[in-house]
Protein backbone atom coordinates (compact mmCIF):
# COMPACT_ATOMS: atom_id res chain seq x y z
CA UNK A 1 0.00 0.00 0.00
CA UNK A 2 1.22 3.52 -0.74
CA UNK A 3 0.14 6.59 1.18
CA UNK A 4 0.56 10.36 1.27
CA UNK A 5 2.35 11.12 4.52
CA UNK A 6 2.37 14.93 4.76
CA UNK A 7 -0.40 17.50 4.52
CA UNK A 8 1.85 19.83 2.51
CA UNK A 9 1.89 17.23 -0.27
CA UNK A 10 -1.88 17.46 -0.45
CA UNK A 11 -1.54 21.24 -0.75
CA UNK A 12 1.03 20.79 -3.51
CA UNK A 13 -1.34 18.44 -5.32
CA UNK A 14 -4.14 21.00 -5.09
CA UNK A 15 -1.91 23.71 -6.52
CA UNK A 16 -0.78 21.45 -9.36
CA UNK A 17 -4.38 20.48 -10.21
CA UNK A 18 -5.41 24.13 -10.39
CA UNK A 19 -2.40 25.28 -12.43
CA UNK A 20 -2.86 22.48 -14.97
CA UNK A 21 -6.62 23.04 -15.23
CA UNK A 22 -7.38 19.51 -14.08
CA UNK A 23 -9.97 20.27 -11.40
CA UNK A 24 -12.97 20.07 -13.72
CA UNK A 25 -11.86 16.60 -14.82
CA UNK A 26 -12.56 15.28 -11.31
CA UNK A 27 -16.11 14.33 -12.26
CA UNK A 28 -17.81 11.44 -10.51
CA UNK A 29 -18.07 8.86 -13.30
CA UNK A 30 -21.35 7.32 -12.08
CA UNK A 31 -22.78 10.73 -11.17
CA UNK A 32 -25.93 10.64 -13.34
CA UNK A 33 -26.95 7.18 -12.14
CA UNK A 34 -26.46 8.18 -8.50
CA UNK A 35 -28.45 11.39 -8.89
CA UNK A 36 -31.27 9.40 -10.51
CA UNK A 37 -31.32 6.78 -7.75
CA UNK A 38 -31.40 9.51 -5.09
CA UNK A 39 -34.34 11.15 -6.84
CA UNK A 40 -36.14 7.79 -6.81
CA UNK A 41 -35.61 7.59 -3.05
CA UNK A 42 -37.27 10.98 -2.57
CA UNK A 43 -40.16 10.03 -4.85
CA UNK A 44 -40.67 6.83 -2.88
CA UNK A 45 -40.70 8.74 0.40
CA UNK A 46 -43.27 11.18 -0.95
CA UNK A 47 -45.51 8.35 -2.17
CA UNK A 48 -45.22 6.58 1.19
CA UNK A 49 -46.16 9.76 3.08
CA UNK A 50 -49.21 10.31 0.87
CA UNK A 51 -50.24 6.68 1.30
CA UNK A 52 -49.89 6.91 5.06
CA UNK A 53 -52.01 10.08 5.25
CA UNK A 54 -54.71 8.42 3.16
CA UNK A 55 -54.60 5.30 5.31
CA UNK A 56 -54.96 7.24 8.57
CA UNK A 57 -57.89 9.21 7.18
CA UNK A 58 -59.84 6.32 5.65
CA UNK A 59 -58.77 3.10 7.42
CA UNK A 60 -62.02 2.96 9.42
CA UNK A 61 -64.19 3.79 6.41
CA UNK A 62 -62.86 1.34 3.82
CA UNK A 63 -61.98 -2.37 3.83
CA UNK A 64 -58.33 -3.35 4.28
CA UNK A 65 -58.03 -4.74 0.73
CA UNK A 66 -58.35 -1.21 -0.65
CA UNK A 67 -55.09 -0.33 1.07
CA UNK A 68 -53.00 -3.47 0.70
CA UNK A 69 -53.02 -7.12 -0.37
CA UNK A 70 -54.74 -8.98 2.50
CA UNK A 71 -53.54 -12.26 3.97
CA UNK A 72 -54.98 -15.45 2.55
CA UNK A 73 -57.88 -16.73 4.65
CA UNK A 74 -56.84 -19.39 7.12
CA UNK A 75 -58.57 -22.79 7.08
CA UNK A 76 -60.73 -23.75 10.03
CA UNK A 77 -58.27 -26.37 11.23
CA UNK A 78 -54.54 -25.84 10.74
CA UNK A 79 -51.21 -26.42 12.42
CA UNK A 80 -50.44 -23.30 14.45
CA UNK A 81 -46.78 -23.25 13.44
CA UNK A 82 -47.83 -23.14 9.79
CA UNK A 83 -49.84 -19.94 10.18
CA UNK A 84 -47.29 -17.60 8.55
CA UNK A 85 -47.03 -19.72 5.39
CA UNK A 86 -50.79 -20.20 5.18
CA UNK A 87 -51.36 -16.43 5.10
CA UNK A 88 -49.46 -16.18 1.77
CA UNK A 89 -51.88 -14.55 -0.73
CA UNK A 90 -52.67 -16.05 -4.11
CA UNK A 91 -49.96 -15.26 -6.64
CA UNK A 92 -47.12 -15.48 -4.11
CA UNK A 93 -45.18 -18.36 -2.60
CA UNK A 94 -42.54 -19.26 -0.01
CA UNK A 95 -39.42 -21.04 -1.26
CA UNK A 96 -35.71 -21.39 -0.58
CA UNK A 97 -33.71 -18.17 -1.00
CA UNK A 98 -30.45 -18.25 -3.00
CA UNK A 99 -28.92 -15.83 -0.49
CA UNK A 100 -26.44 -17.74 1.71
CA UNK A 101 -27.84 -18.60 5.17
CA UNK A 102 -31.09 -16.72 4.46
CA UNK A 103 -33.32 -19.80 4.65
CA UNK A 104 -36.70 -19.36 3.01
CA UNK A 105 -37.83 -16.28 1.10
CA UNK A 106 -41.08 -14.77 -0.21
CA UNK A 107 -41.55 -14.86 -4.00
CA UNK A 108 -44.04 -13.71 -6.60
CA UNK A 109 -45.54 -15.88 -9.36
CA UNK A 110 -46.76 -12.89 -11.39
CA UNK A 111 -45.60 -9.38 -12.27
CA UNK A 112 -46.21 -6.94 -9.41
CA UNK A 113 -46.61 -3.24 -10.09
CA UNK A 114 -44.47 -0.54 -8.54
CA UNK A 115 -45.87 0.93 -5.29
CA UNK A 116 -47.97 -2.16 -4.55
CA UNK A 117 -48.48 -2.46 -0.79
CA UNK A 118 -47.97 -6.14 -0.06
CA UNK A 119 -49.53 -6.02 3.37
CA UNK A 120 -49.13 -5.29 7.05
CA UNK A 121 -46.24 -6.97 8.87
CA UNK A 122 -47.72 -9.07 11.68
CA UNK A 123 -46.16 -10.35 14.89
CA UNK A 124 -46.25 -10.20 18.66
CA UNK A 125 -46.18 -6.72 20.18
CA UNK A 126 -44.06 -6.23 23.28
CA UNK A 127 -41.88 -3.65 25.05
CA UNK A 128 -38.76 -5.75 25.52
CA UNK A 129 -36.06 -5.48 22.88
CA UNK A 130 -34.73 -8.78 21.58
CA UNK A 131 -32.09 -9.89 19.12
CA UNK A 132 -34.56 -11.26 16.60
CA UNK A 133 -33.98 -10.21 12.97
CA UNK A 134 -37.77 -10.52 12.61
CA UNK A 135 -38.39 -7.62 15.01
CA UNK A 136 -39.28 -4.06 13.98
CA UNK A 137 -39.06 -1.18 16.46
CA UNK A 138 -41.97 1.27 16.54
CA UNK A 139 -41.34 4.69 18.08
CA UNK A 140 -44.47 6.14 19.63
CA UNK A 141 -43.30 9.76 19.98
CA UNK A 142 -41.09 12.20 18.07
CA UNK A 143 -38.36 12.11 20.73
CA UNK A 144 -38.17 8.32 20.35
CA UNK A 145 -38.47 7.86 24.10
CA UNK A 146 -41.49 5.52 23.96
CA UNK A 147 -41.37 2.46 21.78
CA UNK A 148 -42.60 -1.08 21.28
CA UNK A 149 -41.62 -3.97 19.02
CA UNK A 150 -43.42 -6.07 16.44
CA UNK A 151 -41.73 -9.46 16.61
CA UNK A 152 -42.48 -12.01 13.88
CA UNK A 153 -39.98 -14.64 15.05
CA UNK A 154 -42.80 -17.11 15.77
CA UNK A 155 -44.41 -18.53 12.59
CA UNK A 156 -47.51 -19.20 14.71
CA UNK A 157 -47.98 -15.49 15.47
CA UNK A 158 -46.96 -13.76 12.25
CA UNK A 159 -47.73 -13.68 8.53
CA UNK A 160 -45.97 -14.39 5.23
CA UNK A 161 -44.07 -11.07 5.21
CA UNK A 162 -41.71 -12.52 7.85
CA UNK A 163 -40.08 -14.47 5.01
CA UNK A 164 -38.95 -11.36 3.12
CA UNK A 165 -35.16 -11.31 3.47
CA UNK A 166 -32.69 -8.43 3.68
CA UNK A 167 -31.42 -6.90 0.43
CA UNK A 168 -27.66 -6.62 -0.06
CA UNK A 169 -27.71 -3.77 -2.60
CA UNK A 170 -30.08 -1.40 -4.37
CA UNK A 171 -30.30 -3.59 -7.49
CA UNK A 172 -31.89 -6.51 -5.67
CA UNK A 173 -33.93 -4.41 -3.23
CA UNK A 174 -37.53 -4.29 -4.48
CA UNK A 175 -39.54 -3.74 -1.29
CA UNK A 176 -39.66 -0.71 1.00
CA UNK A 177 -40.70 -1.17 4.62
CA UNK A 178 -42.18 1.78 6.50
CA UNK A 179 -44.09 2.62 9.66
CA UNK A 180 -47.55 4.17 9.47
CA UNK A 181 -49.99 4.59 12.35
CA UNK A 182 -47.77 2.36 14.55
CA UNK A 183 -47.95 -0.43 11.96
CA UNK A 184 -45.29 -1.71 9.54
CA UNK A 185 -46.15 -1.99 5.83
CA UNK A 186 -44.19 -3.49 2.95
CA UNK A 187 -44.43 -1.80 -0.47
CA UNK A 188 -42.73 -2.58 -3.79
CA UNK A 189 -40.22 0.00 -5.05
CA UNK A 190 -40.18 -1.14 -8.67
CA UNK A 191 -41.87 -3.46 -11.13
CA UNK A 192 -41.20 -6.99 -9.83
CA UNK A 193 -41.01 -9.71 -12.46
CA UNK A 194 -42.48 -13.23 -12.04
CA UNK A 195 -40.42 -15.75 -10.04
CA UNK A 196 -38.53 -12.97 -8.25
CA UNK A 197 -37.76 -12.97 -4.55
CA UNK A 198 -38.94 -9.98 -2.53
CA UNK A 199 -36.08 -8.26 -0.66
CA UNK A 200 -36.16 -5.26 1.63
CA UNK A 201 -33.71 -3.29 3.78
CA UNK A 202 -33.85 -4.47 7.41
CA UNK A 203 -32.48 -1.27 8.93
CA UNK A 204 -29.08 -0.09 10.11
CA UNK A 205 -28.60 -2.38 13.13
CA UNK A 206 -29.58 -5.59 11.38
CA UNK A 207 -27.66 -4.48 8.31
CA UNK A 208 -24.46 -4.07 10.33
CA UNK A 209 -24.95 -7.54 11.81
CA UNK A 210 -24.96 -8.83 8.23
CA UNK A 211 -21.95 -6.70 7.28
CA UNK A 212 -24.04 -4.38 5.09
CA UNK A 213 -24.42 -0.59 5.28
CA UNK A 214 -26.95 1.44 3.31
CA UNK A 215 -25.93 5.02 2.72
CA UNK A 216 -26.44 7.05 -0.45
CA UNK A 217 -23.51 9.32 -1.40
CA UNK A 218 -25.93 12.13 -2.39
CA UNK A 219 -27.16 12.27 1.21
CA UNK A 220 -23.71 13.51 2.26
CA UNK A 221 -21.93 14.73 -0.86
CA UNK A 222 -22.78 17.36 -3.46
CA UNK A 223 -22.84 15.49 -6.76
CA UNK A 224 -24.02 18.50 -8.77
CA UNK A 225 -21.37 21.20 -8.35
CA UNK A 226 -18.49 19.74 -6.30
CA UNK A 227 -15.47 17.90 -7.68
CA UNK A 228 -13.82 15.05 -5.76
CA UNK A 229 -10.52 13.21 -5.70
CA UNK A 230 -9.82 10.24 -3.41
CA UNK A 231 -6.66 10.37 -1.30
CA UNK A 232 -4.76 7.71 0.58
CA UNK A 233 -3.11 9.60 3.41
CA UNK A 234 -1.31 8.91 6.68
CA UNK A 235 0.60 11.70 8.46
CA UNK A 236 4.09 10.74 9.62
CA UNK A 237 2.95 11.52 13.18
CA UNK A 238 -0.77 11.00 12.73
CA UNK A 239 -1.52 11.04 16.49
CA UNK A 240 -0.68 14.75 16.58
CA UNK A 241 -2.40 15.59 13.32
CA UNK A 242 -6.00 16.68 12.93
CA UNK A 243 -6.40 14.17 10.13
CA UNK A 244 -6.50 10.75 11.71
CA UNK A 245 -5.42 7.61 9.94
CA UNK A 246 -7.76 6.62 7.14
CA UNK A 247 -7.94 3.29 5.39
CA UNK A 248 -7.85 3.18 1.62
CA UNK A 249 -11.25 3.46 -0.02
CA UNK A 250 -11.38 -0.25 -0.91
CA UNK A 251 -11.26 -1.13 2.82
CA UNK A 252 -14.36 0.96 3.36
CA UNK A 253 -16.40 -1.90 4.83
CA UNK A 254 -18.08 -2.78 8.09
CA UNK A 255 -15.73 -4.85 10.23
CA UNK A 256 -18.06 -7.41 11.84
CA UNK A 257 -15.43 -8.78 14.26
CA UNK A 258 -14.47 -5.38 15.67
CA UNK A 259 -17.94 -3.89 15.04
CA UNK A 260 -16.63 -0.75 13.39
CA UNK A 261 -16.54 0.88 9.99
CA UNK A 262 -13.34 1.99 8.26
CA UNK A 263 -13.48 5.24 6.27
CA UNK A 264 -11.77 6.70 3.27
CA UNK A 265 -11.11 10.39 2.60
CA UNK A 266 -12.03 12.70 -0.26
CA UNK A 267 -10.53 16.04 -1.17
CA UNK A 268 -13.40 18.15 -2.51
CA UNK A 269 -13.32 21.35 -4.57
CA UNK A 270 -16.29 23.71 -4.61
CA UNK A 271 -16.54 27.38 -5.52
CA UNK A 272 -12.77 27.99 -5.35
CA UNK A 273 -12.18 26.23 -2.04
CA UNK A 274 -10.73 22.82 -1.10
CA UNK A 275 -12.00 20.73 1.79
CA UNK A 276 -11.11 17.26 3.04
CA UNK A 277 -14.05 15.15 4.11
CA UNK A 278 -14.76 11.57 5.09
CA UNK A 279 -15.86 9.03 2.51
CA UNK A 280 -18.37 6.57 3.94
CA UNK A 281 -19.31 3.17 2.60
CA UNK A 282 -21.61 3.80 -0.37
CA UNK A 283 -21.25 0.37 -1.98
CA UNK A 284 -24.96 -0.43 -1.44
CA UNK A 285 -25.62 2.09 -4.23
CA UNK A 286 -22.32 2.10 -6.13
CA UNK A 287 -21.45 -1.60 -6.21
CA UNK A 288 -18.20 -3.13 -4.99
CA UNK A 289 -16.16 -0.83 -7.27
CA UNK A 290 -17.14 2.01 -4.96
CA UNK A 291 -17.57 5.73 -5.48
CA UNK A 292 -16.07 6.27 -8.94
CA UNK A 293 -13.65 9.20 -8.60
CA UNK A 294 -9.95 9.71 -9.46
CA UNK A 295 -7.47 8.19 -7.00
CA UNK A 296 -4.14 9.73 -5.91
CA UNK A 297 -1.47 8.40 -3.57
CA UNK A 298 2.14 9.01 -2.52
CA UNK A 299 4.87 7.40 -4.63
CA UNK A 300 6.95 6.14 -1.69
CA UNK A 301 5.88 2.79 -0.15
CA UNK A 302 4.85 2.77 3.50
CA UNK A 303 7.43 1.05 5.74
CA UNK A 304 5.31 -1.44 7.69
CA UNK A 305 8.23 -3.15 9.49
Amino acid sequence: MVLMDEYRKIEMLRKHMKEKGLIHKLTVQNREALIKSYQEIRELTTYQENYCNTYKTNRLLKPAEEFYIPNAKLPVNFNGNGRARLTTPSGFFIAKSPIPSAGYGAWTKTRVRKYTVLGEYEGEEHKIEGNSPYSWVIYEDKKKEKRHFIDASSPAKSNWLRYINCARNVWEENVYSFVCDNLVFYMTTKEVEPNTEFLTWYGRNDGLMLGITKLHPASELDLNSTFYIRLSYMPQDFKKNNLKYHQNWFSNKHDIKENKIQYGILDSYHDGAWKIQRENNYTYYTGEDGFSVPFVCEHQPLDVK
